[in-house]
């Protein structure tokens, strides 16, 4: 069967049932906006119906998540699936907030012989027993015990889930909150805010005696999981739930118990210090995932890959079940979308690389262009920035201009509920949405977005494991964050849209990312001065608005 963009939308769901119905793995590789997720919820559907399997739809997000809950129910109003969410998502009878993960963990046997209203336990039966159900990768990640029975899944958005353990999985706890939060208690509780400081004195002296970044012996880890494991610690939580008292240390609590419980399996984890904190993560996705998925039916679908076999070891697929003719990268691209888009990169903007010492003035130079730009155009606009630090310093330019009444700020950490309405109004109306979320980078289908700014190349930061800046790693996660922020334009042949770069490092290594954009992205770019890239952009706007 072969796919393209023409005949995808009808032979991608074939192609995709092929596969997972004779208990094989799939992969797709596919431009944003052809109908992958939709035809995620046609396979799920045909797969339950015409196969009998079990099948689990996993998304990275809780927004997409929503998403893939509503495709179904467009193909099938009638058919009975189940939308899994995050514990803390579901009100605690017991607390009267948010359920606390590792209250449920600890209590969940007890509250059900007390047959407690919990929507967590009610989620954990549904979860068992649905034939259909849709989940976020970090539900599958950090309970795949109740998955089990789900013979096929379907992952979205994979060229996430690859790096899904940083993402999803890694914890960590900051001395500073240790000391924090022992002030916090030390009046009403001083044995325990003395456990608390010296626990952070000692990790502390370890950083100082070890060094940041290197991964912990297990002698060493051993120590510390001595230390995590205090029942007084846990008898003082227990406490402050039950009475809804010092919510800082249940917070922080449940991050030592997440650390402790990962303590426990070490070779499958790796620890280590870094900037104040301890921190746990597993190896890779591989180790993370490849018992769980071995003789299950796995289908990738992703957007921005380049090596179908690469990428599914690397989410830890069984490799028994797929090979050459399981995977299909697509490279071609609707010709209407091409017409329908504009791509340009700036040759006069900053170099907005943090290596340097002038990154200040060079952040105030790619302000003021993006006050420009937005004082321009009054279009539904979607503004990326690399990281949380270039947004807030962006805003607190952006807040004074005369326009700032139209511009919602999506900050990192704010909760889904509040980042839904925001990205709703967006949808609504022309409004400007600002964001460094992973969420608003990718996956997230925006009808009628007319401009994308990105400000930044999205060059991630150091990972803590790494003695320098691994410059290979970094350019590999840049390319893969970029295509998939350009593909937030032009999402169906009727659509149209721009896209504009300020950073002048693309203009100065176009030579070498054109070569890795994908879907003639590269071929189709204009690099030019703000002045003119500004008349090009009204021209294109009155061309196809008018």
């Amino acid at each position: 069967m072969q796919l393209n963009v023409d005949n995808f939308r009808e032979k991608a769901p074939e192609f995709l049932f092929s596969r997972l119905s004779a208990e094989r793995n799939v992969l797709i590789d596919a431009p944003p906006g052809l109908g992958k997720s939709r035809s995620a919820a046609k396979v799920a559907i045909r797969l339950l119906k015409e196969a009998e399997q079990r099948v689990l739809i996993i998304e990275p997000t809780k927004t997409l998540r929503t998403l893939a809950a509503d495709y179904i129910k467009q193909e099938d109003g009638k058919i009975e699936f189940h939308v899994s969410k995050a514990w803390n998502d579901y009100k605690c009878p017991l607390i009267g907030t948010s359920a606390d993960s590792r209250l449920c963990s600890l209590r969940k046997e007890q509250c059900r012989e007390e047959k407690r209203r919990c929507g967590v336990l009610k989620d954990m039966g549904k979860t068992k027993e649905s034939s259909l159900t849709v989940a976020t990768f970090a539900k599958l990640l950090l309970s795949k015990g109740l998955f089990n029975g789900y013979n096929a899944i379907i992952i979205d958005e994979s060229h996430g889930f690859e790096n899904a353990e940083s993402s999803y999985l890694q914890t960590f706890v900051m001395f500073s909150k240790l000391e924090a939060v022992s002030k916090a208690v030390s009046a009403e509780y001083p044995a325990l805010a003395e456990k608390l400081t010296n626990l952070a004195n000692g990790l502390s002296r370890m950083n100082d005696m070890l060094g940041d970044s290197d991964p912990l012996t297990s002698r060493e880890v051993d120590i510390i999981r001595k230390e995590f494991g205090d029942t007084s610690l846990r008898d003082a939580w227990l406490v402050f739930t039950r009475d809804n008292k010092y919510p800082r240390y249940r917070n922080l609590y449940t991050n030592i118990s997440s650390l402790h419980f990962r303590m426990e399996n070490i070779g499958k984890n790796v620890f280590f210090f870094y900037a104040g904190s301890l921190y746990g993560r597993p190896k890779n996705m591989e180790a993370e995932t490849a018992g769980f998925f071995r003789n299950k039916n796995i289908g990738l679908l992703s957007a921005t890959i380049d090596n179908d076999i690469k990428h599914a070891k690397a989410c830890g697929l069984d490799m028994r079940r797929f090979n050459d003719n399981d995977g299909v990268i697509l490279t071609d691209y609707p010709e209407i979308r091409r017409k329908n888009r504009k791509l340009l990169a700036l040759e006069d903007g900053p170099v907005l690389s943090r290596a340097g010492g002038q990154y200040g003035v060079l952040r105030e130079q790619a302000n003021e262009i993006i006050a420009k730009l937005l004082g321009q155009f009054q279009i539904r606009t979607l503004v990326l920035f690399r990281g949380y630090n270039d947004q807030k310093m962006a805003w607190e330019y952006l807040k004074q201009m005369n326009f700032s009444s139209r511009i919602h700020n999506i900050w990192q950490g704010e909760d889904t509920e509040t980042v839904d309405k925001k990205i709703r109004k967006l949808k609504e109306s022309d409004i400007v949405l600002s964001s460094a979320s992973t969420r608003l980078w990718e996956g997230v289908d925006i009808p009628g977005l007319r401009l994308v700014i990105i400000d930044a190349l999205p060059y991630p930061g150091k990972d803590p494991l790494d003695k320098k800046y691994n410059f290979k790693a970094g350019y590999e996660t840049m390319i893969k964050k970029l295509k998939q922020g350009l593909g937030r334009i032009v999402r169906s042949d009727d659509d149209w849209g721009a896209a504009l770069i300020i950073d002048k490092r693309f203009d100065v290594r176009f030579k070498g990312i054109k070569s890795r954009l994908p879907w003639f992205m590269g071929d189709d770019f204009r690099r030019l001065p703000l002045d003119t890239a500004i008349q090009e952009l009204e021209t294109f706007v009155k061309e196809r608005s008018g």
